[in-house]
Formats: structure tokens, sequence, C-alpha cells
């Protein structure tokens, strides 16, 4: 973390996100507090809603133009035009709140929002510039761990001014003139966030001859052309789908919770509504940093499915729970797992990003999260309309995240049950990893190595921070009690009658960038040595678009699942924790020799 800091212009940019995420939620949070004050329940969730839906939809109508700016100009540039514009767009809304003028103020946040809508690209766009490809995971976590503290403290903080300060009155004028201070802090916040963007680096454009056609655009071909930048890479879309649900699951909760919260107490007391969902800011802070030091060194995602699973749980306590601590508790959880789940997301997209697409591709994403969230509080205000209660609203929003986990989950199998055995195998082993940094973060990888023990791919797979498909003998894949499980990790069955499609597989997955492990030994070690390695994989590997890493396991002789004599076994056994080390070699061609490798 400390590294991170040393990055030249990393803190002015963390600076930027702290305060433009504490001037957007001011705005926001005093419109909110009006509305509690002010709306009985069933129309406060509408209304709520309304108010994300006005933020939401320059997102949407601007993603083609925010795109093409963000690739065509440079970023900085970008970001710094913003920043001055928001001094701008805070001292209107300032001067809504001195004369009372609820509905100016109410409909500023279209403004504001469509600023933030050009801003956010150049914002993210920006991490990997600035502290390149290998930190992404690492930064993101601290991205966004900063930029949820500070939308919790700025909740906190302008919800205190807002009921100390707010006229007793149930007439929203009336309120909102009587807090006009609060405008004059949004100010000062955009002056000290424009002083700051001139504090990070200057980055040329990425694509400068691009070029904006105004028909076009009305025509949605830009709109077409972009979506296809995130549809066409399967990680893209899968991730953006991902966050999607998260924040469209979110935007539901922060619509709903005020109402929720009111029926369950009478009170309309905004500072305990804004301590309850600012657990959940706390808790993506606080996920979001072990997020980022589970992926320091790579990408985890294998940790996204447990988010998920972690997200349905807490929104089903939200749901039942009837008194603050269980509320607080329940939102803390939903916060955590939130941050669990969405760092790791966001750290693929970038990376997997080219540069020069980066401002489209995050526009894109960005688009298709702002349809799902507009889509869900849509379907609050209908719900609302038909008499739902908050309470069901949280349940279905639980299966909608639940569905999500299990998807992840069946989709990313190797990697998490990767997650699973990690206490498990700490339990017994001291583990140790050597050359992780020689797995290539993409592309098809062909690992080989010995063979010592039956539970070889799991210490492989657990060394490996990407998922791995194995290669199995079929007499041990066809057996009727195991076959379901191989298929879930879509194991590839390899022996006679079946080696020319089972080397076609092979081939066909290293084309396609993925990992695949084989023994090429045949067989498990007899006395802990390596044995001549066959040369099967050759063929496999072959003209591929991949490279050879080659691995070794040291520390499994002797273990349960070893063939060491039992006398050998129990005397390893009485030494207590044994040491495990896996080790990854550099790289090399695929269209290496078996003696080579």
């Amino acid at each position: 973390m400390k590294s991170l800091l040393k990055i030249k212009g990393f803190l002015p940019f963390l600076a930027i996100m702290f305060i433009n995420a504490s001037v957007d939620l001011g705005h926001k949070i005093t419109i909110q507090n009006v509305l509690v004050k002010s709306a009985d329940s069933g129309a406060l969730i509408a209304l709520t809603s309304l108010v994300n839906l006005l933020i939401l939809l320059p997102y949407v109508f601007l993603f083609s133009a925010s795109g093409y700016l963000n690739d065509k100009f440079s970023r900085t540039r970008i970001t710094r035009i913003c920043a001055k514009l928001g001094v701008a767009l805070t001292a209107l809304i300032t001067l809504g709140y001195l004369c009372g003028w609820f509905y100016f103020a109410f409909f500023m946040t279209i403004l504001l929002a469509a600023q933030s809508a050009i801003y956010s690209p150049a914002k993210y766009g920006l991490i990997k510039k600035i502290v390149g490809a290998k930190n992404l995971g690492a930064a993101n976590g601290l991205v966004q761990a900063l930029t949820i503290i500070a939308i919790l403290l700025s909740s906190l903080a302008f919800s205190v001014i807002f009921e100390l300060f707010a006229a007793r009155s149930s007439d929203a004028g009336e309120l909102m003139s009587s807090v006009w201070f609060i405008g004059v802090l949004l100010v000062a916040g955009s002056v000290l966030e424009t002083y700051y963007s001139y504090k990070i680096p200057f980055f040329d454009a990425a694509q400068p001859q691009a070029e904006f056609n105004t028909k076009e655009y009305l025509r949605l071909r830009y709109l077409k052309q972009n979506l296809k930048f995130v549809i066409k890479d399967k990680n893209v879309l899968l991730c953006t789908l991902g966050l999607s649900m998260f924040w469209a699951v979110s935007q539901l909760v922060i619509a709903t919770f005020p109402a929720h919260y009111k029926s369950l107490s009478g009170s309309d007391n905004v500072m305990v509504i804004q301590v309850i969902l600012a657990l959940s800011a706390i808790g993506i802070a606080l996920g979001s940093i072990f997020a980022g030091s589970y992926c320091k060194k790579h990408i985890e995602l294998g940790i996204v499915p447990f988010g998920a699973f972690g997200l349905a749980l807490a929104l089903m306590v939200l749901a039942n729970a009837h008194s603050v601590f269980w509320l607080g508790t329940a939102s803390f959880f939903f916060g955590f797992s939130g941050g669990i789940f969405i760092v790791p997301l966001n750290a693929v997209i970038q990376f997997f990003t080219a540069d020069e697409r980066m401002g489209r591709v995050l526009a894109g994403s960005n688009f298709i999260q702002n349809i799902f969230m507009v889509l869900f509080l849509l379907i609050a205000i209908i719900l609302v309309h038909f008499a739902v209660a908050s309470g069901e609203i949280f349940v279905m929003a639980a299966l909608c995240v639940l569905i999500c986990g299990i998807f992840g989950a069946k989709y990313l199998p190797q990697l998490f049950v990767r997650i699973l055995l990690i206490p498990f195998m700490k339990f017994g082993y001291q583990v140790h990893v050597d050359g992780i940094e020689n797995i290539p973060q993409k592309g098809g990888v062909l690992l080989l190595g010995n063979h010592i023990s039956w539970i070889d791919w799991a210490v492989v797979q657990l060394a490996c921070p990407r998922g791995v498909r194995f290669v199995m003998h079929r007499s041990y894949y066809d057996l009727w009690y195991l076959k379901w499980f191989f298929k879930i990790f879509r194991v590839i069955p390899i022996g006679a009658g079946v080696s020319k499609s089972a080397i076609e597989s092979i081939r066909e997955a290293l084309n396609a960038g993925e990992v695949v492990g084989l023994f090429p030994e045949g067989h498990i070690s007899y006395n802990g040595r390596i044995d001549e390695f066959q040369g099967g994989f050759e063929l496999a590997a072959h003209d591929t678009n991949s490279v050879i890493v080659p691995f070794y396991i040291r520390g499994l002789w002797g273990s349960t699942f070893s063939r060491a004599s039992e006398h050998y076994k129990r005397t390893i056994s009485q030494s207590g924790k044994n040491a495990l080390r896996v080790s990854f070699g550099a790289p090399i061609e695929a269209n290496s020799k078996a003696h080579e490798v």
C-alpha cells in the first residue's frame, strides 16, 4: 500500500476521488433528507427513486458522447474541466438552497449527474495510467475504499448538519432555505477539487484522431458500436453484468430503506437513517481493502461468489430485522460483501481493456450498469404502486444476487473452490508459492509438473491465481460417483479411445486463452522423484497461442495422499505442520520438447 502512495500523482488523484464523492453525495443527501421530513412512507420510496433516476439518466443518454470525449481528449484535461464545471454547478445549487427553490435544486441533480457522466470514465481511466497494470487490483481496492469513506463521512456530516439546523416544518422549500450554508460547503469542496486536478500528471489523449458525427449519434450507431467493445470481450461483459447487479440492488436499498425504517420505528430522524446506511459504507470500505489485499499480486476472481452470497444473506436479514442493532449489522455486512464483490470485477475490466478504447469501454460499462439501476428503480416505483412492502422488496433483491452468486460459482468453479481450499490446506501445511509472476494473467497457459499425490490438482489450483482445467486419465474420470464433479470443473479425460479428442480439447482450450494443467509423468510418483515425462503434451501444445509454464511441487511426499510407505507417513505426520511449496518456472515456448520441460 505504501508503494502505491509513492507513485507520482496518485495522492492528488485520491484527493479528487474523495472530494468529488463527498460533493456529489452532499447535494443528494440534502434532497433526500428534505423528502424524509416532508413525505409519507409510500411517497418517500417513489420520490427517492425519482431522485436517483434523475442522477442516472444522464449516464444513459450521454454514454456515447462520454466514451468519445474520454478517448479523443486527454483524461487529465477532462478531469480539470469537469472540476471547474463542478464549481459553477454547486454555486447554482447554493442559490436554489438560499431562495428555498426546492424543485430547482431537485432538478439540478440532472446537471450535476451530466457532469459526472463525463467525469467518471475520465477518473477511472486514469487509474491504469497512473499506477500501471500490475498495481490495478490493489489500486482499485484503495480507490473504492476511499470513495466509500468519503460517502460515509459526507452522508453523516450533511445529515447531522441538516438535523441540527433544518426548520421544524414539513414544507420542502422552508426546510431547504434553513440549511442554505450546505451549498457553500459544496462550492468550497469543488474549488479544492479543482486545485488537486492540476496536481495529477498530464497524459496525452488515447485516440486524438477520433471523430464524432452527430447524425450517427442520434441514430444510435455510436451506442451499438461502443457496446460491442463491452459485449465482444466475455471477461469484460460478465464483470459488467456483475457490477450492474450490485449497483442496481444498492440503488434499491438506498431508495427503500428510509421508508422501511420509518414504517418500522415511526421516526423520521435522518441521522439514525444515515448512520445505518453509513455502516454499509464502512463495510464496503473494509471489504474493498480486504479484496485489494487479496488481489495484491493478481486479480482474485474466486472471491466474487462469496461476495454475492454475503449480499443475499445481508438483504434477508435487512428484510426481517426489527431493531436498530440488526438493521445496522445487516447494513454493514451488505457493504463488506459488496466490497469483496466489486473490486475484482472493476480490476478485470481495466486489465483486459486496451488503453486506446478504455474511455469507451468504461462508458459502455457505466451505460449497462445505469440501465440496470434505472430498471430496478422503476421496479421499486411499480412495486410501491401495488402496495408491496419494503421488506418484500429486500427479499426479491436477495433472490437476484443469490442467482448471481450461483452463476459466479458455476462459471468460476476452480477459483471458487481455490478460496475454499486455502484454510484447509494452511491448517496442515505451511504453504509457500514461488514464481507466481511467471503465470501470465491472460492467454493460453499449459502447466506441466511433477505428480506426487492424489491432491496435486488441488495444490496447483491453490497456488495458481487463474482457473485451471486439468487433464485426467479416463479410468478415474469415468467413476460414476466422481464424474459429475469432474464435469463441473470441465476436466478433460484422456486415455485409450479418447486420446485424439483429448488432444483436440486441450488445443481448443489453449487457443481460447485458458489454463490447462497436466502431469506428463502419467502416474503418481512411487518414490517422490520426478519420472520421465511422456511426450503426449507436445502434440497438444504444438503451434497453439500459448506458453508452457513448468511447476514443481515439494512437501506432499509422505502425506496420506501419496504412495510413500506407511512407516514414512507416520514419521511425517508426527512432525507437525509440513512445509508445502509450489514453484512456477519462467514461461517457455509451446513447441518445447519433453526433455526441455
